[in-house]
């Protein structure tokens, strides 16, 4: 009791640098807390989405940017794939279900995905739940929405126009001839699908389809040329739409099975008799593993698509990209951690002077060298840990911060009160793992004050009886 009524009295009497050189500690064990949380559960919403995706089909390119696009809905496109395509899949007898994906649209930020009804009846997301309706219904036609959660700016019955392009722009056109209606709203789900507005593919494909009556130009030009089919030499370009290419003898088999099994055929929607050009990307689900690594092997050979693993990709995403951002953070946050420290031993050798005397005189009554020296080990100590545990709030109220603003970035939601995960690969350390980051990191920031007053405790150590009681 008397160290610590001491070590009170000496911290009191410095209140002002006590407390910055505290709220400096609090600043490094915050922003340590915050990253950590942050990168974990982010890690952990992206692995448990992915978990829902078996295998995800779309344009040749990047995997992880299909990835993104179709399972986060972050990031552009790679580009379309043919609706033939699609029926090829959900054909093959090895699929379980094949889900289309259409994009191409917005509503103030918000991506309006074309796909089927079954996508809410068959697509199980974590926890084995499956995407509810809060109120209304599901779209039955085309030109009706079906909100996620996070689209707070509609409403159920009301009328929106779509922008068109992925993202929100100052560039981008309204669809001012289309207007949607929203017939349903998603329960919340904490995944990317709460910023989804959901509508049928032939609203997608009719929304594009240029107007006989407006002129062509701007958006619509650059749509229209990017459309036209290469010519060979001498070969005029056709200026109206030519009747479809007859597909390859693979797919005509395909036709030609399903045609003999009415009720496989009955599974293919109609979509009021409109022709579908093209999807943006297919949900798959295999009737068993090996046929995930089959179908991932042969779809990637051929020349039309590319198969990708979400799981996978996810995985790669936080090893490659987000593991250098976050190991960056994490270091800045231990410099300023370390600056923390280094002000308090600059605090307590400031005023080792003005406490020669007091040291001498304690000295004298019969304090021992030791007992002086633990004395200000214990106080570079308190003063980091007091700074520590005001770091652990400071670190979680920085995600509580954050929660409004990652939602409406992603659709991720973030626990601000869950505590850090420890993953220490040794086992010898392995016990470590029971015990809460924030502890660890604290003790971190203790040990670490501890050391700073090393100096200043060995110079008092060393005090001159005499020469400090004559002065």
């Amino acid at each position: 009791m008397r160290t610590v009524r001491v070590i009170y009295k000496n911290l009191r009497q410095r209140a002002l640098a006590t407390a910055l050189t505290s709220f400096s500690i609090a600043l490094g064990v915050g922003l340590v807390i915050a990253i950590t949380c942050l990168r974990q559960q982010a890690e952990d919403t992206f692995n448990n989405v992915a978990a829902s995706y078996e295998l995800v089909v779309g344009a040749k390119g990047s995997p992880l940017q299909l990835v993104l696009n179709t399972v986060y809905h972050l990031d552009v496109p790679t580009g379309n794939i043919p609706y033939g395509y699609y029926q090829q899949l959900k054909q093959d007898w090895r699929v379980h279900y094949a889900i289309p994906f259409a994009l191409g649209d917005n509503y103030h930020g918000f991506r309006l995905v074309g796909t089927e009804p079954e996508y809410f009846t068959r697509l199980e997301l974590r926890g084995g739940g499956k995407a509810q309706l809060a109120g209304g219904r599901l779209f039955s036609q085309d030109y009706e929405a079906v909100i996620g959660a996070a689209v707070t700016d509609l409403a159920l019955n009301q009328q929106f126009l779509a922008k068109h392009g992925v993202q929100d722009t100052q560039a981008s056109e309204e669809h001012e001839q289309h207007k949607f209606t929203v017939v349903g709203i998603l329960k919340p789900t904490g995944t990317p699908l709460d910023r989804v507005i959901f509508i049928s593919l032939g609203s997608v494909d009719e929304i594009h389809q240029p107007d006989p009556n407006q002129p062509i130009g701007g958006a619509d030009l650059m749509d229209a040329l990017a459309n036209v089919p290469e010519q060979t030499a001498g070969a005029p370009v056709p200026l109206t739409p030519t009747h479809p290419e007859p597909r390859p003898e693979s797919q005509n088999t395909q036709t030609k099975k399903s045609e003999s099994h009415p009720a496989r055929q009955e599974e293919t929607p109609d979509h009021g008799h409109k022709q579908i050009s093209e999807v943006t990307a297919v949900i798959l689900k295999l009737k068993t593993p090996p046929f995930m690594f089959q179908m991932h092997r042969e779809i990637n050979k051929g020349p039309v698509a590319q198969a990708a693993f979400p799981a996978l990709e996810a995985r790669n995403l936080f090893a490659r990209i987000v593991a250098p951002i976050n190991m960056v953070l994490l270091t800045v946050s231990a410099l300023v951690g370390i600056v923390a420290g280094i002000s308090i031993l600059v605090s307590i050798y400031n005023t080792l002077n003005e406490r020669r005397r007091e040291i001498a005189v304690m000295r004298a009554l019969g304090a021992r060298r030791r007992t002086i020296f633990s004395w200000l080990l214990w106080e570079a100590a308190a003063i980091s840990a007091v700074g520590g545990i005001a770091g652990i709030g400071l670190g979680h109220l920085t995600l509580l911060g954050l929660q409004k603003m990652a939602y409406g970035i992603s659709g991720i939601t973030l626990a601000p009160w869950q505590l850090i995960r420890t993953d220490i690969p040794l086992t010898q350390l392995a016990f470590l793992n029971k015990v809460p980051g924030e502890i660890l990191i604290v003790a971190v920031a203790v040990a670490l004050g501890a050391l700073m007053g090393l100096l200043p405790a060995v110079m008092a150590y060393r005090t001159n009886v005499s020469a400090n009681l004559t002065t």
